[in-house]
């Protein structure tokens, strides 16, 4: 299990890492200069993110607990809620980070998420939390409302928001849990499906469209997922996909090969008569690729076999 979290300094311009006992610590630079709205009418918000620098936590909550009455438009509101969220969150990151249980802080983290909507750091750790007690449609949903959390630039600025490297690591455990779930999970939590995520580009997606066994026909969850997919690309409205078929390695090499071209035939044919205008190809690749996963061990040879056989879009 690994928590990323934010630690925040008051140095500008300096991203530090640090690693406690296997649980990464991403330090991000906060300082209160720049920080808030251009506006800087909110005193809520400029008193929250001293109470943040400070690292008092009671301070913080009162004042998003009294930032509805200030003179503070509602962007504001959230955002200083999110600011005592985090005050909140670096709290529990450090106490794990020095070996504390995060199953400890379930309860805490799930109060921080309805209390004041996120942010990612809260969701992206309850999807840790789901994945680990193999709670797969969980932790999907939590790791990609992180994904579309953290890529919102309103509620996630810049000084708060993942960095490159994580919103891809973020798009693959979402990835990762949809295929491992026994039902269909939506590619898009919030609003419509996105392949660009704060100026990162992310060309290809896994897909738990899911087919009879040996077979190039849907099961009803296939269906479904076909559908959610071809939703996607109404949104999206890429010009040309390719369509890449995967199998387990249950099987000849040949066999294998043959029927995953037919995978992705079939969910060409499908997206075709859903509406989706652009060009389609497809690739069959057999069982020569399989998927790799972020902790192979904590997967059965069942699930493992699910995880590979996939068809990945390719945005082109």
């Amino acid at each position: 299990m690994l928590l990323r979290s934010l630690c925040f300094d008051a140095i500008p311009g300096a991203k530090p890492l640090r690693t406690f006992a296997g649980i990464a610590l991403a330090s991000t630079v906060f300082a209160l200069a720049g920080a808030a709205p251009a506006t800087a009418a909110c005193d809520a918000y400029t008193g929250v993110t001293e109470a943040f620098n400070a690292g008092d936590e009671q301070k913080a909550r009162s004042i998003a607990e009294t930032a509805s009455t200030a003179n503070c438009s509602a962007n504001e509101r959230t955002l200083t809620g999110r600011v005592a969220s985090l005050t909140a969150f670096n709290r529990i990151a450090t106490t794990v980070g020095n070996g504390g249980k995060l199953a400890d802080h379930q309860q805490e983290l799930e109060d921080l998420q309805r209390q004041y909507g996120g942010p990612w750091q809260v969701y992206d750790a309850l999807g840790d939390l789901a994945r680990e007690r193999k709670d797969y449609e969980q932790a999907a949903r939590f790791y990609q409302l992180a994904l579309e959390d953290g890529s919102n630039e309103t509620m996630t600025p810049d000084w708060m928001a993942p960095d490159e490297q994580y919103i891809l690591r973020l798009d693959k455990l979402a990835g990762e849990m949809r295929l491992a779930s026994p039902r269909p999970v939506q590619l898009a939590m919030r609003g419509g499906c996105k392949v660009s995520f704060r100026g990162v580009k992310i060309k290809k997606k896994s897909t738990p469209v899911r087919y009879v066994f040996g077979t190039a026909d849907f099961t009803p969850e296939g269906v479904e997922a076909a559908k959610d997919l071809a939703e996607c690309l109404k949104t999206m409205k890429p010009g040309s996909i390719k369509l890449i078929g995967h199998t387990d390695p249950v099987g000849s090499a040949d066999a294998n090969y043959k029927l995953s071209l037919a995978r992705a035939e079939t969910l060409k044919s499908y997206l075709s008569t859903a509406g989706y205008a652009g060009a389609i190809t497809t690739e069959g690749k057999g069982e020569d690729q399989p998927f790799k996963p972020d902790d192979a061990s904590a997967y059965d040879t069942d699930t493992m076999n699910q995880l590979h056989r996939r068809v990945e879009v390719d945005v082109e």
